[in-house]
């Protein structure tokens, strides 16, 4: 199973990412850190990270 955490992106801005199973990492490689408190809601998904979740999941059909 897969969970999103609300990281940043390279501007600062709030972002989903998916993280690895250990949760330490996103599937894109940003470390896990603390969620700033009083950041807005967004509904910005991590490219890179949903690609390899697409893949991930692809992967496990076959």
């Amino acid at each position: 199973m897969h969970e999103m955490w609300c990281g940043a992106d390279t501007s600062g801005e709030p972002i989903w990412h998916v993280l690895t199973a250990d949760r330490t990492l996103t599937l894109c490689g940003v470390e896990k850190r603390e969620e700033p408190s009083g950041r807005a809601p967004t509904d910005k998904h991590c490219f890179p990270c949903m690609e390899e979740f697409q893949a991930a999941m692809a992967s496990t059909k076959s």
